[in-house]
């Protein structure tokens, strides 16, 4: 019997100390604000933007040790010894809509299991606009995430608060540089349903999706434009460190040239941020190396932006 995601694990526990160690190094400066606005009692479902695949959830995973369970697309989970490890990372099967009807039936079995996690006061994290994207903004909100959060105020007796998340990075396709995390102010599901029985259910889904939609693009464009002044100066700092990159990007080899093979048989450029994590979650022996070498390679391809 599969063990449920809202469960202890101590095994679970202690790796995540490492993942999130992992996570805080892949960037040069982790910022999060709005973390109180998280309900501390209460079912939560977490909606966050979605741009970076499996970077995403691994930046939710900051907001806090407290356990975080997640959706992701149920085509992943068709092998039984991978869905058995999606269970174990308290990550569970979700449908789209494109996957067929009889794949989104299997959505029914689904919230059972996700309304038992909030039931035992874990909170959920699901990605409302159905795929993720490597660009700024937000895709419009699908009526998903409420649909769960209605048959969770349905069953629980207890508040249901979507809360939504603005995950802004300040790039797509390089590690080392800023990403910023805010919580918006959480819309409370149970309430909004009670207050606008009168409205038709197309009308206060669409209601929903359009105040999540602006509250979470409200909370994007936060990493701070870097300066771009004193090019000359830059020019000759970066000119004389240039024997130190090649150096760190000798010693830090064994990361980023496994990383640039994988991701050239890649289509899709948004896992680039997941790719480097993953080899370098294996080589935590090359991540000072590396750190420095990502750096730097940031630093000189900002220069030499800013000279075009």
């Amino acid at each position: 019997m599969a063990r449920k995601i809202w469960e202890y694990n101590r095994l679970y526990d202690i790796l995540r100390y490492y993942v999130d160690c992992c996570t805080r190094l892949q960037f040069s400066k982790v910022t999060m604000s709005g973390l109180d606005r998280i309900p501390s009692s209460g079912a939560v479902i977490l909606a966050p933007n979605h741009v970076a695949a499996l970077m995403d959830p691994l930046v939710m995973l900051l907001t806090g040790h407290r356990s975080i369970g997640f959706g992701a697309r149920s085509d992943i989970f068709r092998k039984p010894r991978v869905a058995r490890i999606l269970n174990w990372l308290r990550i569970l099967p979700l449908a789209r809509e494109r996957n067929g009807l009889q794949e989104v039936a299997k959505n029914f079995e689904t919230i059972d299991d996700i309304v038992d996690c909030l039931r035992h006061e874990v909170p959920f994290c699901m990605y409302s606009e159905g795929r993720h994207r490597a660009e700024k903004g937000m895709l419009p909100v699908k009526k998903g995430v409420f649909r769960f959060a209605r048959k969770a105020a349905e069953d629980l007796d207890q508040p249901v608060y979507v809360v939504p998340v603005g995950v802004d990075y300040e790039y797509f396709f390089r590690c080392m540089g800023k990403v910023t995390l805010q919580v918006g102010e959480p819309i409370e599901v149970s309430e909004y349903f009670r207050t606008h029985q009168d409205e038709s259910d197309a009308d206060t889904y669409k209601s929903l999706c359009d105040i999540l939609h602006t509250r979470v693009v409200d909370l994007l464009d936060s990493v701070p434009e870097r300066k771009h002044n004193l090019k000359p100066l830059r020019f000759l700092a970066l000119l004389l460190a240039f024997p130190l990159w090649l150096v760190f990007a000798v010693l830090s080899l064994p990361i980023w040239l496994p990383a640039r093979i994988i991701l050239l048989r890649m289509e899709d450029k948004a896992w680039t941020q997941t790719v480097y994590f993953g080899v370098r979650l294996l080589l935590p022996v090359c991540w000072p190396f590396f750190y420095v070498f990502g750096w730097l390679s940031n630093k000189y391809v900002d220069l030499i932006n800013d000279y075009r």
